[in-house]
């Protein structure tokens, strides 16, 4: 739908904005052969360091680097977009990225990511928000198009 706006020059159409998109991401039970592959690479990369050790405590502690290291596979996570900006529950907490903070994004096939500084450095990934959209990429590139880059129309 559109409204419109009087200007001096006459009347200009202006889009309103997309309604709110919610979605959880948990990719462990999303998809389930890629998750039993990550387990079973978690059970073989530990099986591996006791095949290389014989030390059960070095395995278990490989195993546990992994897990940590991919903790997002197994956890899921909800999010929302909306006028105030991105919103992350993970485990029970939240956190919201106004729009104003994203200066720059990325789309890839499977997501966007949201950097929050103008000029790229290899560091600011690390710092950057990550949207995999699954089946919701059209709603959110709505979202991207209508907040960060609102030149490019629908």
């Amino acid at each position: 739908m559109m409204s419109s706006a009087s200007t001096q020059g006459g009347s200009a159409w202006v889009d309103e904005p997309p309604p709110l998109v919610r979605w959880r991401r948990w990719p462990v039970r999303d998809n389930f052969l890629a998750g039993a592959l990550a387990i079973f690479g978690l059970i073989g990369a530990g099986a591996f360091v006791y095949w290389q050790t014989d030390k059960l405590h070095l395995a278990i502690g490989a195993a546990a680097v992994l897990v940590v290291a991919s903790w997002r596979f197994f956890v899921p996570v909800t999010f929302e977009l909306n006028a105030e900006g991105v919103h992350q529950w993970i485990w029970g907490r939240h956190r919201r990225i106004p729009w104003s903070e994203i200066r720059r994004h990325q789309v890839f096939s499977s997501g966007v990511l949201l950097l929050p500084y103008e000029e790229g450095s290899p560091i600011e990934i690390m710092q950057g928000v990550f949207l995999p959209w699954g089946l919701r990429r059209d709603e959110v590139m709505a979202q991207i198009r209508y907040y960060l880059d609102p030149t490019a129309g629908s």
